[in-house]
């Protein structure tokens, strides 16, 4: 059993819950993912890491309420137990010094992405951050993001001083100012529409984009194959390969959304991160 040290809601549905599990705090590196199970009757979910401790044991994670499993979670409290807490799980992020890094975080990636941003904040790499939120009520994450940024910019659907409604309008005018201030890598975490359409936007001034796919996982060892997608034409798994691939290198992306979205229906809404009334964005 894995006991439940801190759960915080950090926004309308968002939580932020701490486990103390010290061998996998012992391992974790940024980017990785942990699967636990509520239960013994429970179904298997994955979550990225955004944060662990060592000394003290405990690994961190955030979520949002869109399913039963998730839902479940969210009455527990701190002193209440999980069943299985297993991990780490897949690659580590690449983490280097590559000069100026942009990076665009939504939903569960807000927080996920900060562990890899500080990584690279230790490699000397100046960091542009976006965070792409619904509203003001429902972001989160902001100061997390300022202390591993040297600039934040807020996308949360509201037009004012440095914000802009869209984490692809902040995106389109640093790729506009190329000249002035040369971007060398961007990366991505979020719902898989706002990392395909971003990955197209840098695809033409070949700036290498990291995507983080963790959004297809299922099962999380490989076994299920939800997480199958074709990278530079040649069959991988997001959980055992990734999660972070090379977006350019990622093939059809249609069938990867057309499969996400078949584990949604109307019973699920993943707050305000929509695109066309799809649950996803």
């Amino acid at each position: 059993m894995f006991p439940i040290v801190a759960h915080n809601e950090l926004a309308p549905k968002v939580h932020r819950m701490s486990v103390k599990a010290p061998l996998v705090a012992q391992k974790c590196k940024p980017g990785q993912f942990v699967i636990l199970i509520i239960d013994e009757e429970g179904e298997r979910v994955p979550f990225t890491v955004s944060g662990w401790d060592a000394e003290t044991g405990t690994v961190d994670f955030v979520y949002i309420e869109v399913g039963k499993t998730t839902n479940q979670l969210g009455t527990l409290k701190a002193g209440d137990h999980l069943a299985h807490f297993v991990g780490p799980l897949g690659k580590p992020s690449e983490v280097d010094h590559y000069g100026h890094v942009a990076a665009v975080a939504s939903g569960y990636g807000v927080a996920a992405i900060v562990p890899i941003l500080k990584g690279l904040k230790e490699k000397e790499n100046r960091i542009t951050t976006v965070l792409q939120a619904p509203d003001r009520e429902r972001c989160f994450g902001q100061s997390e993001l300022e202390r591993v940024s040297d600039r934040l910019i807020l996308a949360i659907g509201a037009i004012g001083e440095n914000m802009s409604t869209s984490a692809t309008q902040p995106v389109r005018k640093l790729l506009a100012n190329l000249a002035q201030s040369p971007v060398d890598r961007v990366i991505l975490m979020g719902s898989l529409c706002l990392m395909r359409v971003i990955s197209e936007m840098t695809r033409p001034y070949d700036i290498k984009t990291m995507v983080h796919l963790t959004p297809l996982m299922v099962d999380g060892t490989g076994m299920c194959g939800a997480c199958r997608l074709s990278v530079k034409g040649t069959n991988k798994f997001a959980c055992v390969h990734g999660p972070e691939f090379d977006g350019h290198e990622v093939d059809g992306w249609e069938v990867l959304m057309a499969r996400r979205c078949s584990y949604a229906d109307e019973s699920i809404f993943q707050q305000g991160f929509q695109c066309r009334g799809c649950s996803q964005w």
